[in-house]
């Protein structure tokens, strides 16, 4: 196999199949590249754990949407004194727009020229949250996390492990899920895309995960996922694998460890999600602006053709606890997805990097919308038992 940088990282979290796994440890046994590359990314990890060590959200998605209704209504109501004060609220906004764009990597092509207030949600957005019933509370754990079976398989004991959302938010992703499914096109023709519940895109995109430590009797920590200050790990290289259920977002992960040690209870250390929204955005080509998701500021870098591919670039400051897992396009009510997608954290900002192809010009106006929500939750350890 080719070096990889991005499954390498997610070799490194314990997020990849069973057999990329296999590929990339059989791919480390001789790559000298890679193997420096591991070294610094598990050192990198370490550092970003001990930042991630923090309290988390102060405010639910709830009070988000109720804070942006009231911003809304107030806008309304004192609109004669907005005009007044425009000119000197586009000076105080450009100034911040110049500030991020000093802190973008010097690979953007496109400077935003006329910046103006965050774009706010629309109308739409409203309503289709409403529709969907209150957003739950992130304030607690979101997730239920139990132990299938525990089996021993030769040299080693495997863990059957299985994630899925709390009943509240099951119910809520349920039926967000269904008018995601069906809100645009997404074919070139007319016709809406009509799969089966277990099997479509849209139902696969759903994921929980954990990070995990899995310890013995005397509390030693065998392994984990998650960067433990002062802690080692008995075993360096490890491996989990998992695989969806006909619930959406649940899975079922097995992970092994070397039965001479002895596991006895797994560790939930932190709570992971991708998940739908309703959220979207209009853009101008002509005004690229800066625009607000879950209380992170996004900013559009570049916007360009070449070679018949449209190439998007956006960023926002550091890498939020909820955040896009990355962006999608909506022309003339048609999804467009991307064709390739990275993201990065560099020099302290998430940096998406998009490319749609069998485009020919860059359209004059588009909506962006997240392809899920990247949720991640720090909490106080779970500790299950492995009868």
């Amino acid at each position: 196999m080719k070096c990889d940088s991005n499954l390498l990282e997610d070799y490194i979290e314990g997020f990849l199949e069973n057999s990329e796994q296999q590929k990339i440890e059989a791919h480390l046994q001789y790559c000298k590249n890679c193997q420096s590359e591991y070294e610094q990314l598990v050192n990198e990890q370490k550092a970003l754990f001990a930042q991630l060590n923090k309290p988390m959200m102060t405010h639910s998605q709830a009070d988000f949407i109720m804070q942006r209704i009231q911003t809304n209504t107030k806008r309304k109501k004192y609109w004669h004194t907005l005009k007044i004060n425009v000119i000197s609220v586009a000076v105080i906004v450009l100034g911040f727009a110049l500030y991020y764009w000093n802190s973008i990597p010097n690979e953007v092509t496109q400077q935003i020229d006329e910046s103006t207030q965050l774009v706010e949600a629309n109308s739409s957005e409203q309503k289709d949250l409403s529709t969907a019933g209150q957003v739950p509370s992130l304030n607690e754990p979101f997730l239920d996390v139990s132990i299938d079976e525990v089996v021993e398989n030769g040299d080693n004991v495997d863990i059957h492990f299985r994630v899925k959302f709390r009943d509240e938010y099951q119910q809520y992703h349920d039926n967000l899920y269904e008018q995601i499914r069906t809100r645009y096109q997404y074919k070139d023709g007319a016709d809406q895309l009509q799969l089966d519940h277990t099997q479509d895109d849209f139902f696969g995109k759903m994921r929980t995960e954990i990070q995990y430590a899995i310890r013995n009797e005397t509390g030693q920590l065998i392994k984990s996922t998650k960067y433990l200050e002062g802690e080692l790990p008995m075993i360096n290289i490890s491996s989990t694998s998992g695989g969806g259920t006909d619930v959406l977002g649940e899975r079922i992960y097995t992970t092994s460890v070397p039965s001479h040690t002895k596991p006895e209870t797994l560790e939930v250390l932190a709570m992971q999600a991708n998940v739908f929204s309703l959220y979207e955005t209009e853009v101008s080509a002509a005004q690229l602006q800066p625009f607000q998701f879950e209380n992170a500021t996004y900013i559009i870098d570049a916007l360009e053709i070449k070679q018949d591919t449209l190439h998007l670039q956006i960023s926002t400051e550091g890498d939020p606890e909820v955040r896009a897992a990355s962006w999608e396009m909506v022309i003339n009510d048609r999804l467009i997805v991307s064709d390739r997608t990275t993201v990065n954290l560099i020099n302290n900002r998430t940096v998406y990097k998009l490319q749609f192809d069998g485009h020919e010009q860059i359209p004059s106006t588009f909506k962006l919308v997240p392809d899920t929500v990247k949720i991640i939750k720090q909490i106080e350890p779970i500790v299950l038992e492995l009868d």
